[in-house]
């Protein structure tokens, strides 16, 4: 089953297309890796895709009204802040309520349990550090318990078991049926808990396919200028930008 599918996406800022005749589609059972260089256009793709952005082509989100939206995916934004005083249980809660479900709805507690959350539901979620607040806001997004979530850049302020934690959960949605596409910036998360990474450069699609497959020497020297360390463990697939390449 598909859950998202874009065709010729294209968005524009002025005369210049930050992003060009994107064309992918995103299967139920999926976690994606979105990745690229800075301005290669991965925030930009899931704001279109979600319609919260003027964009030419077409996407299956967009199309459907803005309610019916709520029911199909969970947007996860870059960077976002907490600003009300509200527990930590009444904050993910709002997952739930965005598609009409009650606060007490079991999706809040399975989220919660998720991301760990229990020892912190009670306290305001505004007092929490900085990468607390970031698992959150994740557990926010998992309540709204949709068929897909589009997060971007969600374990750029978490310490790096939480954003192993973060991504095995990602990959444990895949599993259950679910579909997830997330930004990233660390190739060697995406290289171990992804199914799929799709690369983008200069606002098109650059490699879609397994990390791999995607993740060549060449594509690497390319498309981000650096040289990879590769290794085969136990605990799956370890991939380490070394040097940078090229002029």
């Amino acid at each position: 089953m598909t859950v998202l599918s874009l065709e010729n996406l294209t968005v524009r800022r002025g005369p210049c297309a930050v992003l060009s005749q994107v064309s992918l589609s995103v299967a139920a059972g999926e976690c994606i890796g979105l990745i690229g260089p800075n301005g290669a256009g991965k925030t930009t793709l899931m704001r279109a895709a979600l319609g919260l952005m003027p964009s030419e082509g077409r996407s299956s989100l967009a199309d459907l009204p803005v309610h019916a939206r709520a029911g199909q995916a969970a947007w996860l934004p870059q960077s976002p802040e907490i600003a009300w005083p509200v527990t930590v249980e009444h904050l993910v809660a709002l997952g739930a309520m965005a598609r009409g479900r009650p606060a007490g709805h079991p999706s809040v507690q399975h989220a919660i349990d998720r991301m760990a959350l229990g020892p912190f539901r009670s306290r305001a979620a505004n007092g929490l550090s900085g990468g607390e607040q970031a698992r959150v806001l994740i557990a926010r997004a998992l309540a709204q318990d949709t068929p897909l979530l589009l997060a971007d850049e969600p374990v750029a302020g978490l310490d790096p078991a939480q954003q192993i934690r973060t991504m095995r959960v990602f990959r444990a949605l895949a599993a259950e049926g679910r579909s997830v596409v997330v930004s990233l910036h660390d190739l060697g998360l995406a290289a171990r808990h992804c199914t799929r990474i799709i690369m983008l450069h200069q606002g098109g699609v650059a490699a879609d396919g397994p990390p791999a497959q995607v993740l060549t020497d060449a594509r690497m020297a390319e498309v981000f200028g650096v040289s990879l360390f590769r290794a085969d463990t136990a605990d799956g697939p370890v991939v380490q930008p070394m040097a940078t390449v090229g002029p």
